[in-house]
């Protein structure tokens, strides 16, 4: 960009659109155990809306990532979100459970435009150490959401329902529709755009899946995203339940837990160009091993919680140091085709989340153990995934695509 005034309105407006995401799938997490009574259904399919909506965004990403290849990056953004409105609309007037999750799944695939297109811009205009940085900026303004959003959907069901809150996302998907028309400049060139056809966009991601070092970073993603989501989609009964915690609180130690996430995404930025990124994600690999073990144990010992807190702020600050560097090593693996690759990175991130986040439910929310085991055995996933593809010596023969 041409001045430090432009740099940080593009991110603030990328980070808005990658914002949505998040505020999807965070806003309504303190109502979970009011929907589940207003719906008359239970715990395992309140998380099924959440699973639901993990996958749409997953392979919505796939979708208009690969779109933005072919007709650049802009009007595929604007009909995403418009679509977008409209799930959030029948959301909100859902009669059952069952129109919540469809209409989630929908709301989730549009929704998706807003993170893989931000992506791509980013990777189209930066590359190196800036594209780690701009990608810890990016993490920094859309870290913003889960601090907010359930704080703020606290706040909001003291004076309405669960109902109001998809209300809330309608508006937010209007105004940011509203941005995209009057103050987003194309940023793929007409000559750069792939050529389009199926064909040609099956053979892009065939291509990338057999690319070991972008595979090695793209399941980073994937088993930290797993870990992520068990907690998002467990933590909400478990804490309410189990401690007895309110809503309101249960809503400030999310937010004190997505702090921490913001604050090691943004020691990234700082270190990118000094600290190799490798170094930086193997450091988040020890810090989210060590909350893992806190967990665990704390679910065995019965530590009480203040030591079940501490687990889940390690856990979620790692994250934090391992998305953006595993995210900007994956993308720097691609020359061309970025909206591809991010859409890929984001299929794997949200598919596994997805998966995940019911199976918490399904093994019972009267215990923490569940939770625990799931988040480290994912962690430990991790590790090897890392060593297995990205650390191996044909890693130095792989080109770029």
């Amino acid at each position: 960009m041409s001045s430090r005034s432009s740099h940080w309105k593009l991110i603030l407006m990328l980070g808005a659109f990658t914002a949505l995401v998040p505020l999807t799938i965070d806003l309504y997490l303190p109502a979970f155990p009011e929907l589940a009574g207003d719906l008359g259904t239970s715990a395992s399919l309140i998380q099924l809306s959440l699973t639901t909506s993990l996958i749409g965004i997953a392979f919505g990403q796939l979708v208009i990532g690969a779109l933005s290849d072919i007709f650049g990056r802009k009007k595929p953004l604007i009909i995403a979100i418009s679509v977008y409105i409209v799930a959030s609309i029948i959301c909100a007037v859902a009669p059952n459970i069952w129109v919540l999750v469809v209409a989630r799944f929908i709301q989730g695939f549009s929704g998706a435009g807003g993170i893989v297109i931000s992506r791509s811009i980013i990777r189209d205009l930066y590359s190196g150490s800036e594209l780690t940085k701009m990608f810890s900026l990016l993490v920094l303004v859309m870290g913003l959401a889960p601090i907010l959003a359930p704080m703020i959907g606290g706040q909001i069901l003291l004076f309405t329902s669960w109902r109001g809150l998809f209300v809330i996302l309608s508006v937010a998907g209007l105004i940011l529709t509203a941005v995209a028309i009057l103050r987003l400049k194309e940023s793929l060139p007409l000559n750069e755009r792939s050529d389009g056809g199926l064909k040609a966009t099956i053979s892009v991601f065939v291509r990338l899946t057999k690319h070991r070092r972008y595979m090695g970073f793209a399941l980073v993603q994937g088993f930290a995203s797993a870990a992520m989501f068990a907690y998002i989609s467990g933590s909400s009964f478990i804490l309410q339940d189990i401690f007895e915690i309110s809503p309101q609180a249960y809503a400030m130690i999310f937010g004190l837990n997505a702090l921490g996430f913001i604050s090691m995404s943004q020691v990234v930025g700082r270190l990118s160009g000094i600290v190799h990124e490798e170094k930086l994600l193997i450091t988040g690999f020890i810090i989210a091993l060590t909350g893992g073990v806190t967990l665990v144990s704390a679910a065995v010992m019965h530590g009480g919680l203040i030591f079940v807190i501490v687990g889940l702020f390690f856990i979620t600050s790692s994250t934090g140091m391992m998305n953006p560097t595993s995210l900007s090593l994956a993308m720097q693996t691609q020359n061309r085709n970025a909206g591809s690759a991010s859409a890929l990175l984001g299929l794997f991130q949200f598919v596994f989340g997805g998966t995940v986040a019911p199976i918490v439910g399904v093994f019972g929310t009267s215990t923490i153990l569940p939770l625990a085991i799931i988040i480290l055995v994912s962690q430990i996933l991790i590790v090897l995934s890392y060593i297995l593809l990205v650390k191996t010596k044909e890693e130095g023969n792989e080109s770029t695509i």
